[in-house]
């Protein structure tokens, strides 16, 4: 989707910090951790509640963690996705948080 903010940085090989065939990853602009980068599918999904692919599902998961190693937090890292603007969902593309290099509480 040509006016979709993520869509456009993850065609952006140089805002990039990881990408495979299907996901790109880029750090976020309000880190909430030493970590803090947003996953995103490359294709145009609105949010979780429109991923109807449960194979992209697997895959999008399957790369977070290889995200979180490539970045050297694997094995400790907190993962988020906010779905709606009531949920937290500014931009309207699936996007998964990966934050880490700290210890997180409760």
């Amino acid at each position: 989707m040509k006016d979709c903010l993520f869509c456009q940085i993850a065609g952006d090989k140089s805002k990039l910090v990881w990408e495979n065939a299907i996901a790109a990853a880029f750090p976020d602009i309000n880190p909430k951790a030493p970590v803090h980068v947003l996953l995103v599918p490359k294709k145009h999904i609105e949010s979780l509640d429109h991923l109807e692919d449960p194979t992209l599902g697997g895959q999008l998961l399957e790369a977070v963690a290889a995200c979180a190693r490539s970045l050297g937090i694997g094995g400790g890292y907190r993962v988020q996705i906010n779905v709606g603007r009531t949920g937290g969902q500014i931009i309207d593309h699936l996007h998964i948080h990966i934050m880490g290099g700290q210890r997180f509480r409760d």
